[in-house]
């Protein structure tokens, strides 16, 4: 295959693990999210570095089943440094619906970059090392009502996985 070919393939693949990452994490899906890095990866994850099953261990206990999370991934640049090792530097803002002790909510923004090291393996691309930086946050009272505002009825509210509409409307994203 012409290198040049091989190169956008394995940008492409490399892009498709960034976007798998949020979808693991805002549908809480354990599995799915140590699936895109190598065992033995490691994670400078802000209030969390550390292996993968305690990375796993931060952001589900972290982010509870009343705790909604939105990551949106911007800018992506990935640079080749052979063939089977690669970096990339990728826009992240995350939003988090914190519950409070005192029963109340806080919105809870954060931007920044996640600086990735990947390795192919066996013609497999995953994450050998994650780093997260931190731009800029932002805390905020909540304003979400979701049993009595003007969304209470719908029925199409993201959520977990396997509830979460994604897994009902789209049956290749079970797997």
């Amino acid at each position: 295959m012409n290198e040049q070919l091989q190169t956008l393939l394995d940008k492409q693949t490399i892009t498709e693990i960034l976007m798998t990452y949020s979808r693991a994490v805002d549908r809480k899906d354990p599995d799915l999210l140590r699936s895109i890095y190598w065992p033995e990866a490691y994670d400078d994850h802000l209030l969390y570095k550390g292996d993968i099953d305690g990375l796993v261990d931060f952001c589900f206990s972290y982010a509870d089943d009343n705790m909604p999370t939105q990551h949106l991934l911007g800018n992506v640049l990935i640079q080749m440094e052979d063939a089977d090792n690669a970096h990339s530097e990728t826009y992240y803002q995350a939003f988090h619906d914190v519950p409070l002790e005192d029963g109340t909510r806080q919105n809870l923004i954060l931007g920044g970059r996640y600086i990735d090291h990947f390795q192919k393996r066996d013609g497999t691309w995953k994450i050998l090392k994650r780093t997260l930086t931190l731009e800029w946050y932002q805390q905020l009272a909540s304003t979400s009502d979701w049993p009595k505002g003007p969304f209470a009825d719908i029925t199409t509210r993201g959520v977990y996985k396997p509830n979460d509409p994604l897994y009902k409307l789209n049956p290749v994203a079970k797997d």
